[in-house]
Order: C-alpha cells, then sequence, then structure tokens
C-alpha cells in the first residue's frame, strides 16, 4: 500500500513502512533492530545509503532518532519521511543522489514503541515515555488520567465549584479565563481537571494520583545526568533502561556519526546544546557552525533556532540535564539538535511568544485567536466544545476543552505532510555539511633501480573539519587521519612505517568573509595533506593505499610503480 504522511502510525503500520522501503531499493535501504523495549518490542534502525558507493560505515553519517517521548508522533512521521525521501529521490532527485552516494543516515523512527502505542490505543493513555513503572508500583489514590466516556480521546472536565478558579470569558463562552482576585459576587465558577477517575475518591478532596510510569527517558542519557529527586524521570541510572540503552549502544558501534538529530513534539524549534551551561562555555568555533547551520534549518522550516539553556528551560532556577542531545554534542563531540516540531501558536498569528513562558501567562487574546485557528481552518477539531456527561463519581460534569494530542501535541492530519517534510531537506543539508575524505592526486617518483618515492595527497571536500567539533578536539574523542600502503609480498619499505598519522584536516566552514578581523582573508591548504613512502620494489608493482577516518571515511587508491 502507498505510503502516506496523512495520519500518525502506530507500531504495526510504522514497520510494515520501513519494510516496504527496503524491499523497494535494497540496494539503498536496510532494516534492522537495535535492540527490545521494555515489553519486547523491535526498535527498528533504517541505514540508508548507495551501498554500490561503499558500505554504509565508510561514509560519514548523521543520525536521527525519533518518538523518545510517547504522545509525540510527529517526529516519528518526520523519520519516516527522510527515509521516504531519500529511498524515492535517488536517481531522479541530483541533492539526495549525491547525499546517499557519499554519505550515510542512520533512522531510527521510534525509540518509545511501549508508550507510543499506548498513546494510539482505544482508549488512549498518554505517558512521558516508558510503560516500566518506575519509582512506584503501587497504585496510589487520586485523579487518573483516562477516556472515562469511551470516545478515544482525553479531554478536560470542568465541574461548578463555588471556590472555583475558572470562570468562562465574557468574549467566548466555551473558555475559561482565570478568576481575578476580587471575584466574588459572579459566577459560575469552576474547577478544571483532566479527564479520567478517581480511586478512592472521599466525594470531596480529589488529590492528582502520582503516575506509577514516571520515567522520562530522555532524562537518561549520561552527560550531567542526576537522580530523580533533582531531575524528574531520571530512572535509577543512567541508560537503565533497555531503550535508551539501545540508542546509546547503537550510535556508540557507528562512529562514523557527525551529526545527531532528535524529533520531539512541540514548540516550532529547533533547539541546540547546551541544555545545562550557558554559551560562553561552549567552544566559540562550534557555537559560529551551531548558528550556520541552525540559520539553514530556520530558512528552510521557519522554526526559530535557540538555546535550550537560553531560551528553552522550563523553570529559570533549573537546568534540564541527562538529555540525547547534549549528551551527544558533549560526549561524542558531533553537532545536535532537538526538533521541536509543530506549534498551533504560529498557525493563528501568534508570532511574539516565549516557548515557554507562554504557558504560564499570555493574553486572552491569544486563546481567542487558537480558537478561531481551530473553527476556521480546522473545523473545530482543536477545541472540543463542553458536553455534559454523567461521571461515576463525581456526577454531572462537562467534558471538552483542548484536544491536547491532536491540536497541541501534534498537528492535525490535513497538516502533517506540510508540517514534517521541509526538515526532511534541512537533515540533508546536514548530512552534506559533514567531512569526507577524497583523494586529491598520487605521484610516484623513482629514486633508483629498485627504490621509489610515493605521495599521495588526501584531501577533505566536507563543510565541517574531519574532527567535526572543537569539543572532539578538545575532549579527545576523535582520531587522527591513517594512511597506510599495502606493500604485499614483492614491496618493502626502506624505511619508516606503512602507517602514517596525518591528523585533522579543516573543511570549508572555515570561509566566513573576506573581511576578516585582520584585514586581509588568506586560505592556505589546512584541508589537504600529503602522505609519503620510500619504497623498495621492482618496476610496474602496483600498490593499494588507503585512508581511513572514523567519521569522513575510508577512501583508497591504486598507484602503479612504473618509469
Amino acid at each position: 500500500m502507498p505510503i502516506t504522511f496523512d495520519h500518525l502510525y502506530d507500531y504495526a503500520e510504522l514497520t510494515s513502512a520501513l519494510r516496504e522501503l527496503a524491499a523497494l531499493r535494497p540496494d539503498l535501504c536496510s532494516i534492522e533492530s537495535i535492540g527490545r523495549s521494555h515489553e519486547g518490542r523491535d526498535i527498528w534502525l533504517a541505514t540508508v545509503t548507495n551501498t554500490a558507493t561503499g558500505p554504509h560505515d565508510h561514509k560519514p553519517a548523521i543520525w536521527v532518532g525519533a518518538n523518545i517521548h510517547s504522545v509525540e508522533h510527529t517526529g516519528a512521521l518526520a523519520a519516516l519521511h527522510l527515509v521516504h525521501r531519500l529511498v524515492t529521490g535517488h536517481g531522479t532527485n541530483p541533492t539526495v543522489s549525491h547525499a546517499l552516494d557519499t554519505r550515510t543516515f542512520y533512522v531510527v523512527p521510534r525509540i518509545n514503541p511501549d508508550g507510543a502505542e499506548l498513546a494510539l490505543a482505544n482508549p488512549p493513555t498518554y505517558l512521558r515515555s516508558s510503560t516500566r513503572r518506575w519509582p512506584r508500583t503501587d497504585d496510589a489514590p487520586g485523579l487518573v488520567e483516562g477516556d472515562v466516556d469511551g470516545d478515544g480521546r482525553i479531554l478536560s472536565m470542568r465541574i461548578e465549584d463555588s471556590n472555583g478558579p475558572w470562570v468562562t470569558s465574557d468574549r467566548d463562552r466555551r473558555l475559561l479565563v482565570a478568576r481575578a482576585p476580587d471575584d466574588f459576587g459572579g459566577g459560575p465558577y469552576y474547577r478544571l481537571l483532566i479527564e479520567g477517575e478517581i480511586r478512592e475518591y472521599d466525594e470531596l478532596t480529589i488529590p492528582i494520583a502520582p503516575e506509577r510510569r514516571s520515567l522520562d527517558l530522555n532524562r537518561q542519557f549520561p552527560a550531567q545526568w542526576r537522580v530523580h529527586g533533582e531531575q524528574v524521570g531520571a530512572g535509577p541510572a543512567p541508560l537503565s533502561e533497555p531503550e535508551t540503552r539501545s540508542v546509546a549502544d547503537a550510535v556508540i558501534a557507528r562512529p562514523n556519526i557527525c551529526l545527531y538529530y532528535c524529533h520531539h513534539t512541540f514548540s516550532a524549534a529547533i533547539l541546540r546544546p547546551f541544555d545545562d551551561r550557558p554559551d560562553d562555555e561552549m567552544p566559540t568555533v562550534d557555537l559560529k557552525r551551531f548558528n550556520i547551520l541552525g540559520a539553514k534549518g530556520t530558512e528552510l522550516t521557519g522554526y526559530r533556532h535557540v538555546s535550550v539553556f537560553h531560551d528553552f528551560r522550563y523553570d529559570p532556577k533549573d537546568v534540564i540535564t541527562g538529555g540525547e542531545d547534549t549528551w551527544a554534542y558533549d560526549h561524542l563531540g558531533v553537532y545536535a539538535w532537538t526538533t521541536e516540531f509543530w506549534s498551533p501558536l504560529p498557525k493563528a498569528g501568534i508570532t511574539d511568544f516565549h516557548f515557554i513562558n507562554w504557558f504560564g501567562e499570555h493574553p486572552v487574546d491569544d486563546d481567542l485567536a487558537l480558537l478561531r485557528f481551530s473553527d476556521d481552518q480546522l473545523g473545530g477539531a482543536g477545541f472540543v466544545d463542553w458536553y455534559p456527561f454523567d461521571h461515576p463519581q463525581l456526577g454531572p460534569v462537562e467534558i471538552g476543552g483542548w484536544n491536547w494530542f491532536r491540536f497541541w501535541t501534534n498537528p492535525p492530519d490535513e497538516l502533517l505532510e506540510a508540517e514534517i517534510a521541509p526538515h526532511s531537506e534541512w537533515e540533508i543539508f546536514g548530512a552534506l555539511s559533514s567531512p569526507r575524505l577524497v583523494v586529491r592526486e598520487a605521484r610516484v617518483e623513482s629514486l633508483g633501480e629498485q627504490t621509489w618515492r610515493v605521495r599521495v595527497a588526501v584531501e577533505n571536500d566536507g563543510w565541517l573539519p574531519t574532527n567535526v567539533t572543537q569539543r572532539a578536539n578538545d575532549r579527545k574523542i576523535v582520531g587522527p587521519i591513517l594512511a597506510e600502503i599495502s606493500l604485499g609480498v614483492s614491496a618493502q619499505l626502506a624505511h619508516g612505517s606503512s602507517l602514517i598519522e596525518l591528523g585533522q584536516l579543516a573543511g570549508r566552514s572555515r570561509a566566513t568573509t573576506m573581511v576578516d578581523d585582520f584585514g586581509s582573508a588568506t586560505d592556505g591548504t589546512p584541508d589537504r595533506a600529503i602522505a609519503e613512502w620510500f619504497v623498495e620494489c621492482d618496476d610496474g608493482v602496483e600498490l593499494d593505499v588507503e585512508f581511513r577516518h572514523q567519521r569522513a571515511g575510508v577512501v583508497r587508491t591504486t598507484v602503479q610503480l612504473r618509469r
């Protein structure tokens, strides 16, 4: 069946789509499991490259991982879109063809298949991440989120209460607004609750039951990991969960990864490290390149690119730790982003907003603009008008309000493809910015009857340097370029070693403006190096030379010793 991007995919359909793409072009795409989830589902990895031009691990690569948070299905669909774009575009689109001929894409569309499956179930369950019970295993009393009326949605419940903090807006009766400090004589007043049932209800108090499944897999990575009491959801130890361990093991086993993309929702933002430190703790050149690459993301997608620490903290007095993106940059030394797909705010014409602070305080005009967008563009699907329901414990209530899963967390079906498609182009652009070794030229000089000098030049034709980030250099994460000549049985070295270390090579990212700080721009050749050997052998012998680098790939050439 055709692969479309007009709905959210459950596990079976996502698996089928990946297998279909692998079957369509087995020369470009292969599927494997990198591990199993808590409930035993495979975590699928798609490896996409043109195998006719070399194996996947001999080329620079990017990593794309999605749906680590259970309800954030748009990210999974965007990852699938990238695989589809690559597989169907090779041979017809020059940019896609070049990308697959020279680079590798590692794509995990659904890191957390258990939680994602619950979100699409009927009735649904919305968790932060994993389905494993932690840190609690008991059923504590209180309000438990759920679909009490069986309509396949979890909305809100409003209950009339003389001490309720909410009142209907005089500008739109559907909208609840905060009750003013001096509002005592009007009403009706309401309490606002998530849809659900109350465990051990005493007919007066409604505590919120703590969620038994409180893991946050994106607080599980080793970068500045903190215990659950300091970082909610962090789990008992870094990478304690099978999903995060599978990701870390797969990434570490692929040292050719140069750029790292994490797919989340929502905010219409491209986030970059650090999560827990200010920009002045980042090497200047890394920050500069982050901004250049992020600006291209903004150009292609319309999403702002910002720092998590400076622009996306949930609490100005706290930081996020254990996140996947900071782990990838800080521990692996690669450029990493978290894309927060989708936000209804700009769609409703609201452009002047802070990603986090808006939810704590904003003008009622913004709420009304969102209602108009839902009414006029989505047929009212974003906000469900309040309707009466006889709650099994609370009696008469009204259910309705914002449809969080399909208006805030994920876009409505008809807007999905337009939202995700530009991000595939940005990730292809990112892949093409990675470093890549190519042989510039080879020279052979006869120094006598059986003595030869072999000189082979290699260069980096990528935008980034072979080390990718300065962070990688500073932390000694990435090794040098290795040049090796294979002598066989017919030749021997006059002196020296067949294996030579060449250090790192610059990329084109060093070029920014002709007017530099000192008034004279000059390039030199920091992107090029020469390996030289003195060989003793007969005339006419052919020798193989290989250059290899864990990130910039593997390239080979053959030299013939002939006068």
